[in-house]
């Protein structure tokens, strides 16, 4: 549900702008700790379990190693019963950071690894491009799209990759 996801992060979001860097460490670690403890993560999504349980055993694991405003924002989610929704709502709040401090998220596709220098220079093109202030690079190996690249920014897609322009002319022809 990216809507209910998205929503919850903004609201972090708009809560933690005197202090983002640490809430965003806090939120990692919880995300962390939900994503790797299968027992913690089967009692906070267990419908069987009381929300007052729940809500117990995270005051009393979480209370002084939290901040208020993620030990109250954890106590909303597991009351609004979103618990389940903990990584994403992370995802959407690291974006959400990041546009806000003007930080390009970028995914290069290629067939082969690229050097540094390539990777350098794919970087410095984009952020001037979106006149960002710095570029997060994700980069992916992906041997089906031939050679060439493929570069995703939100929800652009650039595609100089050789399947991306056979696709094109298959397209094209059988029009």
């Amino acid at each position: 549900m990216p809507l209910v996801e998205k929503r919850y992060a903004q609201a972090l979001l708009e809560l933690s702008l005197d202090d983002i860097g640490s809430v965003r460490q806090e939120f990692e670690q919880l995300v962390e700790i939900f994503n790797s403890d299968m027992q913690f993560r089967s009692f906070l999504t267990d419908p069987r379990v009381k929300l007052d349980k729940k809500q117990g055993l995270v005051r009393n694991v979480f209370y002084g190693e939290l901040s208020s405003k993620m030990l109250n924002f954890m106590l909303l989610l597991i009351a609004k019963q979103r618990v389940v929704e903990l990584p994403g709502i992370f995802e959407q709040f690291v974006r959400l950071a990041d546009q806000r401090a003007n930080i390009l998220d970028m995914k290069i596709i290629t067939a082969a690894p690229l050097e540094e220098s390539q990777t350098g220079s794919l970087k410095e093109k984009f952020r001037k491009k979106y006149n960002a202030s710095a570029v997060k690079v994700t980069e992916v190996v992906d041997p089906s799209i031939i050679g060439g690249i493929k570069v995703i920014i939100g929800d652009k897609v650039y595609d100089g990759s050789i399947k991306g322009r056979i696709e094109s002319l298959t397209e094209l022809v059988t029009m």
